[in-house]
């Protein structure tokens, strides 16, 4: 079984990936429990980005005050 890079998700995930790719993404991720857990990782990477945007934006703008 073919295995998805890193780089592979952040494409399906950003929509620059082919339709067709992200049919056969899609499709693996539903039987590959490895490739899910390094999905799942991803996801937990962008809720802790976001939250340190949301922290940047709230120190900045009391820093303003």
């Amino acid at each position: 079984m073919k295995h998805y890079t890193q780089e592979e998700f952040e494409l399906y995930r950003n929509g620059q990936m082919s339709v067709l790719g992200r049919i056969a993404c899609t499709s693996h991720l539903r039987e590959c429990a490895e490739c899910m857990k390094i999905m799942e990782k991803l996801k937990e990477d962008d809720k802790l980005i976001a939250n340190l945007r949301s922290s940047v934006q709230i120190y900045q703008e009391l820093s303003q005050e």
